[in-house]
């Protein structure tokens, strides 16, 4: 097999991977409303800092940076009403209002992280 067959074979895998991942968002998330890879980006960003101070509901609006303000403002919105995320008052400033990862969504993001980990173990580097 020649260089370029391996490289070929590599780039097909690693999309095979994107697209299983994909799959498995949905999959994950098919007993809600947020089966949209904007929430993946969402969520998972919240989960990266989860350990920092919680981050206000308007700086939410840009982990989403592949929508329009406008649909981030929703879908913030939803992601509250299914419970994955909780909202509390700021004490310094009670119109401001704090956001954390809900114990349900840290469980199902960390399924997906874990599967999506395996997913790229998988792809064999060059």
């Amino acid at each position: 097999m020649t260089t370029h067959d391996k490289t070929e074979q590599h780039r097909i895998r690693a999309a095979e991977a994107i697209f299983n991942i994909d799959i498995f968002w949905a999959e994950t998330f098919a007993d809600t409303d947020m089966r949209d890879l904007n929430y993946c980006d969402l969520l998972s960003q919240l989960w990266i800092h989860r350990h920092e101070a919680p981050k206000t509901k308007t700086e939410l609006y840009e982990l989403m940076p592949n929508i329009s303000r406008r649909t981030a403002v929703k879908h913030v919105q939803k992601a509250i009403e299914q419970g994955f995320l909780a909202e509390t008052p700021c004490e310094a400033d009670r119109r401001i209002r704090l956001i954390t990862l809900t114990p349900m969504a840290l469980e199902k993001i960390e399924v997906f992280l874990d599967y999506s980990s395996r997913c790229f173990l998988a792809v064999p580097s060059n």
